[in-house]
């Protein structure tokens, strides 16, 4: 009989399905982020991916330890595990991103409706943001079957788009090597992967309802790899599509680069996929973050109070951030992405890398180090 109480699936592979689910939402499903971290450095862009990729193994293997060693399923309590006392200060950066990312959620999807169906700008954020709070209302179960799904539908899509562009495109990629195309240095474009590896490790928290069913540090190890190996294979695959249009700054300065390189290549007809495909991501992505943020103020109410939020306070807490949401889309997608991740990825450097791979690492192998130090966080 199998020690195990759930399956590799749920092991290895959701908490990975979760991690790249929330990771290629908003601006990454748009070719945005990957374009303002790798893309606009051409051939060099390279070393952003793979210095990105090492590091989201590293975070999530750690990461995913330190909930199974110390049973932290929420924010919350994990980030307590390695900042004691002084956790309100990523949860006050962590809220933030979180809007971020919502608002460059339905800063996109407004981007697209108003080049397709031309509506105004605003109804289009309104409609997506709404979306994710009603699937935020069935909970647990409708979130990871949704996300499940959603993570195949989005690499059928990937693999057509990628297949077509790369297609397209080859001739111009095979030149961007050759002339060794590329603004910035190895310096530069190694700094932004880290940048853009800093500020999506608030993927993390998202992910961390599922590892409850973990039972051994193997599995922490092996599906902290799968997420790095997900979000790495679909970075490193954007960032070549990228490439082939780097030259037209129709596709550079695009809000939605992937939208403009259909048009470019003549594949309109894939439209329709790629726009359901992005929708259903993006909702994944707001749907993760109000899900972790709503999981981690049940766990204190839980401690300080002994109760839980009802549907309709977890309504209410959900419209809050919509809104703030909504509010923030209006500097548009290219702002967010550039300004407000970049500037946050600096904040997540001090608060949560540092004692990740400092403290995290010493409680990880000793457990029981100062317990009685950490108990009083």
């Amino acid at each position: 009989m199998s020690k195990h109480k759930h399956g590799i699936f749920y092991r290895w592979l959701l908490p990975a399905i979760i991690f790249q689910s929330v990771f290629m939402g908003g601006g990454f499903t748009t070719g945005r982020e990957v374009m303002e971290y790798a893309g606009k450095y051409g051939v060099y862009g390279i070393y952003s991916v793979i210095v990105a990729t090492i590091f989201f193994f590293i975070s999530a293997a750690l990461s995913y330890e330190l909930a199974r060693v110390f049973k932290a399923f929420d924010y919350r309590t994990w980030i307590k595990q390695v900042l004691w006392k002084f956790w309100p200060i990523f949860d006050i950066a962590y809220i933030i991103l979180a809007i971020i990312v919502i608002a460059v959620v339905g800063s996109a999807a407004a981007s697209i409706l108003e080049d397709m169906l031309h509506l105004p700008y605003m109804v289009g954020a309104i409609v997506i943001i709404s979306a994710v709070g009603l699937l935020h209302f069935y909970g647990r179960k409708a979130i990871e079957g949704f996300e499940t799904v959603g993570t195949i539908v989005l690499y059928l899509m990937y693999m057509v788009l990628w297949g077509v562009t790369l297609k397209a495109a080859w001739g111009n990629i095979n030149l961007a090597f050759t002339q060794n195309l590329g603004s910035g240095s190895f310096k530069e474009a190694t700094i932004a992967g880290f940048q853009y590896f800093l500020y999506n490790m608030v993927v993390i928290p998202a992910v961390l309802f599922t590892l409850d069913r973990l039972d051994e540090r193997k599995d922490s190890i092996i599906s902290g790899f799968n997420s790095a190996l997900f979000v790495g294979i679909a970075f490193f695959l954007t960032w070549l599509s990228l490439l082939g249009f780097y030259t037209k700054p129709e596709v550079v300065n695009a809000s939605v680069p992937w939208y403009e390189i259909m048009k470019v290549v003549g594949a309109t007809w894939l439209r329709g996929f790629y726009v359901l495909a992005v929708f259903w991501t993006l909702i994944e992505t707001g749907t993760g973050m109000i899900h972790s943020i709503v999981r981690r103020i049940e766990v204190q109410l839980e401690e300080s109070k002994g109760t839980h939020l009802d549907r309709k306070q977890e309504a209410i807490l959900a419209t809050i951030i919509i809104f703030l949401a909504i509010a923030m889309a209006k500097f548009g997608i290219i702002a967010l992405v550039a300004r407000g991740y970049g500037t946050l990825a600096w904040v997540f450097f001090i608060v949560l890398f540092i004692p990740l791979v400092t403290v995290g690492v010493i409680r990880i192998l000793n457990p029981e180090w100062k317990k009685e130090f950490w108990s009083k966080a």
